[in-house]
């Protein structure tokens, strides 16, 4: 059994601060800009603990259950007006994970495993919470040969997991998959 706890802190962390408005006539029509500059008034702390253990069942069967959380803390120093940076990033990440791993050996270098996991909700970022299902078999034909079929996301035909709304990356939307792997090693 593993357990873990930690305490970060962070300095100067990323502020949008609002700079004068001016008035602009190009490109018509005229019209007033209110512009935004970066500075590093923010300051922040996480801490969180994961507790992980491994369990043999029996000689062919392990159970690895494991969950964890997060939490962060945002906090600006005057003269900041930023309102909007340190609840994003308090909010876009899932404060709590649990997950349970399953791994069982049969007869004839064939094995079994399958994962269920649980993400909490992004509250900055209106992604629901999940549960995930993964599974796959696995046949070791011989020493280093091996056929593989594994089923991933089998709960739902889709789930989104992350939104960027300054658009840097692509919201990540995972669908259901299945696919085969073929391995050799020499």
């Amino acid at each position: 059994m593993d357990l873990a706890a930690y305490y970060n802190e962070y300095d100067h962390q990323i502020t949008t601060e609002p700079a004068t408005p001016f008035f602009e006539s190009t490109p018509l029509p005229a019209h007033l800009v209110l512009p935004s500059v970066m500075a590093n008034l923010s300051d922040g702390e996480t801490h969180g603990a994961e507790v992980a253990a491994k369990w043999n069942v029996t000689t062919k069967w392990t159970l690895t259950p494991s969950y964890d959380f997060e939490r962060i803390h945002m906090h600006r120093r005057a003269p900041s007006q930023d309102t909007e940076n340190g609840p994003d990033t308090e909010g876009s990440d899932p404060r709590q994970h649990a997950r349970l791993r399953s791994h069982l050996e049969f007869p004839r270098g064939v094995s079994w495993d399958t994962s269920v996991s649980f993400t909490d909700r992004l509250l900055a970022q209106g992604v629901p919470s999940y549960t995930r299902l993964d599974t796959g078999l696995t046949w070791r034909w011989k020493e280093g040969v091996s056929l593989s079929a594994f089923g991933q996301a089998l709960l739902r035909a889709q789930h989104l997991e992350f939104v960027d709304e300054a658009g840097a990356t692509n919201a990540t939307l995972i669908r259901r998959s299945w696919y085969a792997k073929l391995s050799w090693r020499f």
